[in-house]
């Protein structure tokens, strides 16, 4: 395994979505990679026991490279024991399970120690055409999955006729409009799904120089904000500690370039619930307008508080 850190896909989507199918598109269009792949209920790997390798503490080595396991154990533990000399991989691909929540996973690698090991590339949210938008109206589930993803596939678009593929188009951006939509049947996707760099200080810097606008959907919610006033930088780390430990649970993610008094960088914050991380952006260019600009995704969040404690941050 090479020093450098591994990147991380997680593969979400509700049950029947295809998610297996992708994944193995995935490691099919990629025979340079060597994949370790973890599944939240392992009884979903259709492993042929004759491509298996070696197998021992639940992880599985295959003929073609890569390496398969279960999460029957602390996510933690089990990375611990990837990471020993034992295993060879340059990706580390999660498929969850069809009612998991991505953002519970997300946690592991963003803001610990982990992070000095994995990179988190971005989360792939897997849809079926014909049953998306019953999904969103059922299931909370669902919601969460499509609104955290940084890549929507939408699946099985054969089996839906041109009005029905535009429902669900417009279903999905409902819930997120930025997310790239693909749309493909049997899981095949010919873009590279394996470097979103969805959480890289850089993209996001680029990303959230276009506007954002407040949405509301049910019970998910995004808020944005943007201010001209620099934040004092000690006043800002106290109140997002204290809202991201009492209210963390309801907060999925939080993305903005923030413009720090006495900083001449752009600074960018992100989180994904009570786990948080900051990057030195891109400096601020001479003419350059200064705007702090942050974005709150999550479950009843109200705007009229977090707007207060941003301001109280100015």
């Amino acid at each position: 395994m090479t020093k450098d850190k591994i990147p991380v896909t997680i593969i979400t989507g509700f049950l029947g979505a295809g998610k297996t199918t992708l994944l193995n598109w995935i490691i099919e269009e990629n025979p340079d990679k060597k994949f370790a792949i973890i599944e939240n209920e392992f009884g979903d790997i259709p492993i042929d026991q004759e491509l298996v390798v070696n197998a021992k503490d639940g992880i599985f080595e295959m003929a073609n490279g890569c390496i398969c396991c279960s999460l029957n154990v602390e996510l933690g533990e089990l990375l611990q024991k990837l990471m020993s000399d034992a295993y060879e991989f340059n990706h580390l691909i999660i498929e969850t399970t069809g009612i998991a929540e991505p953002d519970g996973i997300a946690t592991a690698f963003v803001g610990n120690n982990r992070s000095s090991k994995f990179v988190l590339d971005g989360t792939i949210c897997l849809v079926d055409a014909h049953d998306i938008i019953t999904n969103l109206r059922e299931r909370g589930e669902a919601h969460k999955q499509v609104s955290f993803a940084d890549a929507i596939i939408l699946n099985k678009i054969d089996l839906v006729s041109g009005d029905e593929l535009n429902e669900a188009k417009a279903a999905i951006i409902k819930y997120n409009s930025e997310a790239k939509i693909y749309e493909c049947s049997f899981g095949i996707v010919h873009d590279n799904l394996l470097e979103l760099h969805a959480y890289d200080g850089n993209q996001l810097e680029n990303k959230l120089l276009n506007p954002h606008h407040h949405h509301q959907h049910d019970e998910l919610v995004a808020h944005s904000f943007e201010f001209k006033e620099p934040l004092n930088s000690e006043k800002f780390e106290h109140w997002i500690t204290m809202l991201l430990f009492l209210s963390g649970y309801q907060i999925y993610r939080i993305k903005g370039i923030l413009n720090l008094k006495d900083e001449s960088n752009k600074i960018i914050f992100q989180s994904v619930r009570s786990n948080s991380k900051i990057d030195i952006g891109s400096p601020w260019q001479d003419g350059e307008i200064k705007l702090s600009r942050i974005v709150f995704i999550g479950n009843n969040l109200k705007r009229e508080p977090l707007q207060k404690g941003l301001q109280g941050c100015l």
